[in-house]
């Protein structure tokens, strides 16, 4: 729609504008993610960008859905994308440049706050605090999706690119921050 406003707060203002019966094809902001309806305000204290994922349906050739990566302190959006992670990760190179070179972590079962500690060590300092974006691996590929509000800090949880780099584009891993986090008997 090319009378669409620019920017993820404008285009979702838009889409919450219009009839339900005819917002098919606007783009807005995916459900669950910073600035939709049902999340609220976003937590992010970070000087000047948030990241957020854009949504929108297509119904010609076929349904299917389309995606951009976007930020709620700019009216800066990424590129189109088939994949929701990829979106999520362009925001990311807009709004935290650096993350790709952030170590990822496996989140402990046990002595959470340790590991915390040990994590904001190895991250830029204030890069939590700020919503920033955590980068963790998962032991299953089938939980590689890119989850916000789950960092500490109120940032998206990042899945490292170690199981995704046969799917996704131009992927360079992660390194890994390995944390012992065996309590001395």
């Amino acid at each position: 729609m090319d009378s669409e406003p620019r920017g993820a707060a404008a285009r979702q203002a838009a889409y919450e504008q219009t009839p339900a019966g005819q917002q098919r094809g606007m783009w807005g902001i995916y459900f669950g993610h910073p600035g939709a309806r049902d999340r609220g305000g976003f937590t992010s204290t970070a000087p000047e960008h948030r990241p957020t994922l854009l949504a929108r349906v297509v119904d010609e050739p076929t349904w299917r859905q389309l995606y951009r990566g976007a930020c709620l302190g700019c009216d800066w959006e990424g590129e189109t994308r088939s994949r929701n992670a990829d979106a999520i990760e362009d925001a990311h190179d807009h709004a935290w440049p650096g993350w790709r070179d952030l170590p990822g972590v496996k989140v402990p079962k046990s002595n959470y706050e340790r590991w915390l500690s040990e994590v904001k060590r190895a991250y830029p300092p204030g890069w939590l605090e700020a919503g920033g974006p955590i980068v963790t691996i998962r032991s299953d590929s089938r939980f590689s999706r890119h989850l916000p509000g789950k960092a500490p800090g109120g940032g998206y949880d990042l899945a490292a690119a170690y199981y995704q780099a046969k799917r996704t584009r131009d992927i360079h891993p992660q390194t890994t921050l390995d944390l012992d986090l065996e309590i001395p008997s």
